[in-house]
């Protein structure tokens, strides 16, 4: 696909949207350009150029995703420490009430703790070793997989571990809203259908690690643990996800190590905060990176999550600690409520 000459002289955000429409042989409504996600994958890379191209003209103007840190910080916050002690912290997710949860390790014990709106921190569920990612389904269930253990599974009722699917090798991963399972592994970037077939959706990505959906949980994100890319797919119901490409490129560090990167999330605004090396690192919603939050301490950050009142809190798991930050930004529920 080619982008039409004319759309270097667009001046507003309806020219952009009729210059896609033109792309695409159809009309977009005003405001759905970022919303519609397969409109998103295939044409991210002409967004990013466009944005670029456009610059001189739309200086008065702010697109919802073309937006700084100061968009999204509050000057004088900065991170809080909620408790320590927790061995190695990591699984970052949220229930739909606003809680958050972390695996780790205290009293000799793998446990899954649960922190509520007071910063109150309980253990969930005892004898959980070697979770790796944590994830709540449409149902209310908290899924989990395990690297060392080798498998991908759900907490029953009674708060026992259901096994879906062994041999997986499974990071990290995300629940669709028909209950299907992304998740990251040394093997590629899998999907676990509802009836717990398994299958590859790539396995291009250079050490995939975390996995979040788009805010319409059309678009699937996956970053790379020993590349410097977060790439992009298009999520297919009951197929698992196509059309990969890389849409965000992390900064490194310094001294030229991986940028490591690790657990994320997006707000509402369709921002993607990603853990790395050097920081948690915010992007856009065009896939640019508006900036780098420097870590709570420092030890590594494995993952992050939006959670308390309102989700305005990005709450980081961070060595054997656990740290949130107030911010301007929300978090999203990506469930439909009744």
């Amino acid at each position: 696909m080619r982008l039409p000459y004319f759309c270097i002289f667009a001046k507003s955000v309806d020219d952009i949207e009729h210059c896609f429409a033109i792309m695409r042989g159809m009309k977009l409504n005003q405001g759905n350009l970022l919303a519609h996600s397969e409109q998103t994958l295939s044409l991210l890379k002409y967004a990013g150029w466009l944005a670029c191209s456009l610059a001189l003209h739309l200086n008065a103007q702010n697109f919802a995703g073309d937006m700084a840190l100061s968009k999204v910080l509050i000057e004088g916050e900065n991170w809080h420490r909620v408790g320590s002690g927790f061995g190695f912290t990591d699984g970052a997710c949220t229930d739909e009430s606003g809680r958050f949860y972390f695996s780790g390790r205290q009293d000799g014990k793998n446990s899954i703790f649960r922190i509520n709106q007071y910063d109150e921190i309980e253990i969930f569920i005892e004898d959980a070793p070697g979770v790796s990612g944590l994830a709540f389904g449409p149902d209310g269930r908290l899924f989990g997989c395990r690297w060392g253990k080798n498998d991908v599974f759900v907490f029953d009722e009674n708060k026992q571990i259901k096994i879906l699917s062994t041999d997986t090798h499974a990071n990290d991963l995300v629940i669709s809203q028909k209950g299907e399972i992304f998740y990251t592994s040394e093997n590629g970037v899998q999907f676990l259908d509802a009836y717990g077939k398994k299958s590859r959706i790539t396995d291009a990505v250079s050490g995939p690690n975390g996995i979040c959906f788009s805010p319409d949980m059309g678009v699937l994100t996956v970053s790379e643990y020993t590349g410097d890319k977060v790439w992009a797919f298009a999520v297919v119901p009951g197929k698992g996800a196509t059309h990969g490409d890389t849409y965000m490129t992390m900064r490194s560090p310094s001294d030229g190590t991986d940028c490591r990167g690790d657990g994320m999330t997006v707000d509402t605004e369709g921002r993607y905060y990603v853990t790395t090396a050097i920081g948690l690192q915010m992007f856009d919603a065009t896939g640019r990176i508006s900036g780098v939050i420097a870590k709570p301490s420092k030890a590594g950050m494995s993952n992050v999550a939006f959670s308390g009142p309102g989700r305005h809190f990005l709450y980081a798991t961070c060595g054997d600690a656990i740290f949130k930050r107030k911010t301007k930004a929300k978090g999203v529920w990506h469930y439909k409520t009744h």
